[in-house]
This record gives C-alpha cells, sequence and structure tokens, in this order.
C-alpha cells in the first residue's frame, strides 16, 4: 500500500516574518499564512511528518454550525491521531493529500475540508466559509500542526457518523462543548465564539 503523502510547510519558512500562538480571526493574518503555505507548501510522507516539529502539518479544521449551535463531538480510539483519542471536539478536519488537487492554495484547503467531512460525518449542504487561522505551540500535538480554520455552515442540526469508531456527537451551546475535556485547539475556538457572528 502506498504511503499517505501529506501537506507541510518548514516551520522556519511558516514563521519567518510573523509568529501566532493561539487562534485568529484576522483575515489580513490569514492572508499572510495562506501565501506562506502557497510558497512553500510541498508533500512528504505522513510517517516522518509525525515525528519531525521542524514540518508545520497542514490541516482544514470546520467548526461545524447550525445557528447558534455547533456540533460537538468525542474523538473515538480509532483515530489516527493519538494525542487526540477520548477528547471532544468542535473542529472535523485532517492533513490535506495530494489526491485533492494538483495546485497548492485556497482551493486546495477546501478541497481536503470537503473531503474529510464526506469521510467522517453526513451533513446537510454544508456550506465553508474561511474564519481564521490557529497555532498552539504549548500542545505536543498542536507543535506538528497548523489550522486553516473555517465556519461550516449547514441546514439543520443533524449530523450522522459515518466512522463511529473515530467520530461521534450532537449538536449543542457551544457553551456545552466538553469543558475541560476539549481538545487544545477547540478551547482556543470556544474561547474566541463571541468573536463570531453570523
Amino acid at each position: 500500500m502506498k504511503p499517505e503523502h501529506i501537506l507541510v510547510v518548514p516551520r522556519t519558512e511558516l514563521f519567518a516574518a510573523r509568529y501566532l500562538q493561539g487562534f485568529s480571526a484576522a483575515p489580513e493574518l490569514a492572508a499572510h499564512f495562506l501565501a506562506l503555505v502557497t510558497a512553500h507548501g510541498r508533500f512528504v510522507p505522513r510517517g516522518p511528518a509525525e515525528e519531525d516539529e521542524s514540518l508545520k502539518q497542514i490541516v482544514p479544521y470546520g467548526v461545524v454550525r447550525c445557528g447558534e449551535q455547533v456540533f460537538t463531538f468525542r474523538r473515538g480510539a480509532q483515530g489516527q491521531e493519538a494525542g487526540l483519542r477520548g477528547r471532544w471536539s468542535v473542529g472535523l478536519g485532517g492533513h490535506v493529500n495530494p489526491e485533492d488537487g494538483a495546485e497548492v492554495g485556497p482551493a486546495l484547503l477546501e478541497a481536503a475540508l470537503r473531503r474529510e467531512l464526506a469521510e467522517e460525518v453526513a451533513l446537510e449542504r454544508p456550506r465553508p466559509e474561511p474564519w481564521g487561522v490557529l497555532n498552539d505551540d504549548a500542545d505536543p500535538v498542536g507543535r506538528r500542526h497548523f489550522g486553516f480554520v473555517y465556519t461550516v455552515w449547514v441546514a439543520s442540526p443533524t449530523a450522522a457518523s459515518r466512522e463511529p469508531g473515530k467520530v461521534w456527537g450532537q449538536f449543542a451551546p457551544p457553551a456545552a462543548a466538553g469543558g475541560e475535556e476539549l481538545e487544545s485547539w477547540s478551547r482556543l475556538i470556544i474561547a474566541a465564539w463571541p468573536s463570531q457572528g453570523n
């Protein structure tokens, strides 16, 4: 079986001019990092990348919303990222693969997000919109990943898991989204929630 290849950017290139710790919804900052991913992104085998903190794995991270409710779910034991198993989350997504598109850029990231959503949950008419960017070097998993965060609007608060061993959950108000068991990226998202708007 052919090894999975994923999109990465060297940390030194990504943070050469500006560093980010936490979540930001500033459009100019998202555009800055997207330009760097477009210029310096490359696909490498996933196995070595998972052990290399000099590379940032690029992850489109979709927060599924219906009105003021968010899809909150617990990651199952079959997830590939051991550090996230059993943790609650408000973000669906994953790595970007060469099969998602030939050219690195915003269309590639959205295609990867749509693929991941389709693999994990059945949603009613998902509509992704860019929201911001996210980095958490204080977390062991976060040190190897960099997130492009999307709000994924859906027509109704229903979501059927297609991978029950990896994802199961329900729509709920943000305040009820997992508490202390939330993964670090989701804690940063929930903390920024009042700035989201509709």
